[in-house]
Protein backbone atom coordinates (compact mmCIF):
# COMPACT_ATOMS: atom_id res chain seq x y z
CA UNK A 1 0.00 0.00 0.00
CA UNK A 2 1.23 3.50 -1.10
CA UNK A 3 1.56 6.46 1.56
CA UNK A 4 -0.73 8.36 -0.84
CA UNK A 5 -3.32 5.77 -0.68
CA UNK A 6 -3.15 5.21 2.89
CA UNK A 7 -2.99 9.24 3.15
CA UNK A 8 -6.94 9.05 1.37
CA UNK A 9 -7.51 6.26 3.56
CA UNK A 10 -6.86 8.38 6.75
CA UNK A 11 -8.66 11.46 5.63
CA UNK A 12 -11.78 9.79 4.56
CA UNK A 13 -11.89 8.37 8.48
CA UNK A 14 -11.37 11.48 9.28
CA UNK A 15 -14.28 13.32 7.28
CA UNK A 16 -16.32 10.39 8.55
CA UNK A 17 -15.74 10.57 11.96
CA UNK A 18 -16.12 14.21 12.23
CA UNK A 19 -19.51 14.00 10.67
CA UNK A 20 -20.88 11.04 12.50
CA UNK A 21 -19.88 13.24 15.41
CA UNK A 22 -21.54 16.21 14.05
CA UNK A 23 -24.51 14.40 13.25
CA UNK A 24 -25.20 12.80 16.41
CA UNK A 25 -24.93 15.53 18.75
CA UNK A 26 -28.62 16.10 16.77
CA UNK A 27 -30.20 18.89 13.98
CA UNK A 28 -30.50 21.65 17.15
CA UNK A 29 -26.98 21.65 17.78
CA UNK A 30 -26.19 21.67 13.84
CA UNK A 31 -28.37 24.74 13.85
CA UNK A 32 -26.37 26.51 16.64
CA UNK A 33 -23.26 25.34 15.02
CA UNK A 34 -24.28 27.13 11.43
CA UNK A 35 -25.96 30.27 13.21
CA UNK A 36 -23.16 31.34 15.54
CA UNK A 37 -23.02 33.94 18.05
CA UNK A 38 -23.96 33.34 21.55
CA UNK A 39 -25.88 30.48 21.27
CA UNK A 40 -23.32 28.33 19.60
CA UNK A 41 -21.41 28.74 22.80
CA UNK A 42 -21.13 25.75 25.06
CA UNK A 43 -23.23 25.31 28.37
CA UNK A 44 -22.05 27.33 31.32
CA UNK A 45 -21.98 24.77 34.38
CA UNK A 46 -24.46 25.38 36.89
CA UNK A 47 -24.15 27.63 39.85
CA UNK A 48 -22.07 26.53 42.64
CA UNK A 49 -20.39 23.88 40.94
CA UNK A 50 -16.97 24.55 42.55
CA UNK A 51 -18.51 25.26 46.09
CA UNK A 52 -18.02 22.64 48.52
CA UNK A 53 -21.04 20.71 49.45
CA UNK A 54 -22.70 21.64 52.95
CA UNK A 55 -21.83 20.68 56.01
CA UNK A 56 -24.90 19.19 57.74
CA UNK A 57 -23.33 20.70 61.22
CA UNK A 58 -23.98 24.03 60.22
CA UNK A 59 -27.74 23.16 60.13
CA UNK A 60 -29.43 24.75 63.64
CA UNK A 61 -31.18 22.35 66.32
CA UNK A 62 -34.77 22.66 66.76
CA UNK A 63 -36.31 25.53 68.31
CA UNK A 64 -36.96 25.18 72.37
CA UNK A 65 -40.77 25.16 72.50
CA UNK A 66 -42.23 28.89 74.14
CA UNK A 67 -43.06 28.60 78.30
CA UNK A 68 -46.73 28.20 78.93
CA UNK A 69 -48.71 31.08 78.37
CA UNK A 70 -45.95 33.61 76.15
CA UNK A 71 -48.27 33.94 73.88
CA UNK A 72 -51.32 34.99 75.95
CA UNK A 73 -49.04 37.67 77.76
CA UNK A 74 -48.20 38.37 74.08
CA UNK A 75 -51.13 39.11 73.16
CA UNK A 76 -52.69 40.68 76.19
CA UNK A 77 -50.26 43.55 76.02
CA UNK A 78 -50.70 43.69 72.04
CA UNK A 79 -54.67 44.96 73.10
CA UNK A 80 -53.09 46.97 76.36
CA UNK A 81 -51.16 48.81 73.60
CA UNK A 82 -52.63 48.83 70.40
CA UNK A 83 -52.17 46.91 67.70
CA UNK A 84 -48.55 47.93 66.29
CA UNK A 85 -47.60 50.58 68.60
CA UNK A 86 -45.04 50.79 71.48
CA UNK A 87 -45.84 52.03 74.85
CA UNK A 88 -44.20 55.84 74.96
CA UNK A 89 -41.21 56.39 76.47
CA UNK A 90 -41.20 59.48 78.98
CA UNK A 91 -37.28 60.10 78.85
CA UNK A 92 -37.56 60.64 74.77
CA UNK A 93 -40.56 62.85 75.05
CA UNK A 94 -38.78 64.86 77.73
CA UNK A 95 -37.95 68.65 76.96
CA UNK A 96 -40.15 68.62 74.01
CA UNK A 97 -42.82 71.19 73.44
CA UNK A 98 -45.45 70.63 70.73
CA UNK A 99 -46.05 73.79 68.68
CA UNK A 100 -49.72 75.16 69.68
CA UNK A 101 -49.92 77.07 65.57
CA UNK A 102 -48.67 76.18 62.54
CA UNK A 103 -45.15 77.80 61.45
CA UNK A 104 -46.03 81.08 59.49
CA UNK A 105 -45.14 80.63 55.26
CA UNK A 106 -42.12 82.30 53.96
CA UNK A 107 -42.53 85.68 52.72
CA UNK A 108 -43.76 85.66 49.21
CA UNK A 109 -45.62 82.48 49.24
CA UNK A 110 -49.34 82.22 49.93
CA UNK A 111 -51.91 79.43 50.27
CA UNK A 112 -54.43 78.74 47.33
CA UNK A 113 -57.77 80.33 48.28
CA UNK A 114 -60.23 77.16 48.84
CA UNK A 115 -62.77 76.43 45.89
CA UNK A 116 -66.36 78.17 46.11
CA UNK A 117 -68.99 75.63 47.28
CA UNK A 118 -70.44 73.95 44.50
CA UNK A 119 -74.39 75.42 44.05
CA UNK A 120 -76.93 72.98 44.42
CA UNK A 121 -78.31 70.83 41.16
CA UNK A 122 -81.14 72.37 39.93
CA UNK A 123 -84.00 70.22 40.22
CA UNK A 124 -85.32 68.55 36.91
CA UNK A 125 -87.54 70.21 34.69
CA UNK A 126 -91.53 69.14 34.71
CA UNK A 127 -92.30 66.74 32.65
CA UNK A 128 -94.05 68.48 29.33
CA UNK A 129 -97.70 67.96 28.59
CA UNK A 130 -98.71 64.94 26.21
CA UNK A 131 -101.83 63.80 25.06
CA UNK A 132 -103.52 60.53 24.61
CA UNK A 133 -105.29 59.25 21.65
CA UNK A 134 -108.37 61.05 21.11
CA UNK A 135 -111.62 58.95 21.42
CA UNK A 136 -114.44 59.82 18.29
CA UNK A 137 -117.76 60.60 19.16
CA UNK A 138 -120.92 59.99 16.77
CA UNK A 139 -123.63 62.76 16.40
CA UNK A 140 -126.52 62.46 14.68
CA UNK A 141 -126.54 64.22 11.35
CA UNK A 142 -126.40 68.32 11.53
CA UNK A 143 -127.36 67.87 15.26
CA UNK A 144 -126.18 68.87 18.67
CA UNK A 145 -127.83 65.66 20.11
CA UNK A 146 -124.89 63.31 21.95
CA UNK A 147 -126.23 59.82 21.30
CA UNK A 148 -126.41 57.43 24.16
CA UNK A 149 -123.84 55.25 22.73
CA UNK A 150 -121.28 57.54 23.52
CA UNK A 151 -122.62 57.83 27.32
CA UNK A 152 -120.31 54.44 28.27
CA UNK A 153 -116.91 56.42 26.18
CA UNK A 154 -117.15 59.55 27.93
CA UNK A 155 -118.09 57.63 31.31
CA UNK A 156 -114.56 55.95 30.76
CA UNK A 157 -112.61 59.09 30.28
CA UNK A 158 -113.92 60.59 33.25
CA UNK A 159 -113.30 57.40 35.38
CA UNK A 160 -109.96 57.18 34.20
CA UNK A 161 -108.30 60.54 33.55
CA UNK A 162 -106.82 61.00 37.28
CA UNK A 163 -105.34 64.44 37.52
CA UNK A 164 -105.31 64.62 33.40
CA UNK A 165 -107.36 67.60 31.76
CA UNK A 166 -109.82 66.66 28.72
CA UNK A 167 -110.41 68.59 25.43
CA UNK A 168 -114.02 68.12 24.29
CA UNK A 169 -114.10 68.82 20.56
CA UNK A 170 -116.82 69.04 18.21
CA UNK A 171 -117.31 69.18 14.12
CA UNK A 172 -119.51 70.95 11.77
CA UNK A 173 -121.06 68.71 9.12
CA UNK A 174 -121.17 71.23 6.68
CA UNK A 175 -118.68 73.54 7.38
CA UNK A 176 -120.98 75.23 10.20
CA UNK A 177 -118.63 76.74 12.93
CA UNK A 178 -122.30 76.71 14.84
CA UNK A 179 -122.97 73.41 14.98
CA UNK A 180 -119.27 72.60 15.55
CA UNK A 181 -119.41 74.71 18.74
CA UNK A 182 -122.66 73.03 19.62
CA UNK A 183 -121.75 69.90 19.74
CA UNK A 184 -118.22 70.50 21.44
CA UNK A 185 -120.02 72.66 24.63
CA UNK A 186 -123.11 69.14 24.46
CA UNK A 187 -119.59 66.80 25.11
CA UNK A 188 -118.30 69.16 27.83
CA UNK A 189 -121.84 69.29 29.50
CA UNK A 190 -121.90 65.57 29.53
CA UNK A 191 -118.42 65.37 31.44
CA UNK A 192 -119.51 67.90 33.65
CA UNK A 193 -122.50 65.80 34.81
CA UNK A 194 -120.17 62.41 34.95
CA UNK A 195 -118.28 64.73 38.03
CA UNK A 196 -115.47 66.61 36.13
CA UNK A 197 -114.80 69.94 37.04
CA UNK A 198 -115.39 72.74 34.32
CA UNK A 199 -111.84 74.14 35.27
CA UNK A 200 -110.43 70.56 33.89
CA UNK A 201 -112.52 70.51 30.11
CA UNK A 202 -110.94 72.72 27.50
CA UNK A 203 -113.83 72.95 24.31
CA UNK A 204 -111.85 73.22 20.76
CA UNK A 205 -114.21 73.22 17.45
CA UNK A 206 -113.52 72.80 13.62
CA UNK A 207 -116.28 73.48 11.06
CA UNK A 208 -114.13 70.80 8.90
CA UNK A 209 -115.09 67.36 9.86
CA UNK A 210 -118.06 65.63 11.79
CA UNK A 211 -119.09 64.52 14.92
CA UNK A 212 -116.86 65.09 17.93
CA UNK A 213 -114.29 63.61 20.07
CA UNK A 214 -112.73 63.81 23.86
CA UNK A 215 -109.04 63.83 24.56
CA UNK A 216 -106.96 63.56 27.74
CA UNK A 217 -103.98 65.79 28.33
CA UNK A 218 -101.56 64.63 30.99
Amino acid sequence: MTARRFGLIVSSFVGASSFCLAACTGPVALYHDAEGGAIAQPRQAPPGLEEPYPNLADVPGAYAPAAAGAQARITAQARATGPDVSPADPAALAGLELPGAPPPLPAGLTLPAAPPPMPPAPPPPPPKPHAGPPVALAFAPHRALLPAADDNALADIAAHRGAARIVAGGFGDDGSLTLAIARAQRVAAALTALGVPAGDIRIVASAAGSGGFVQLVY
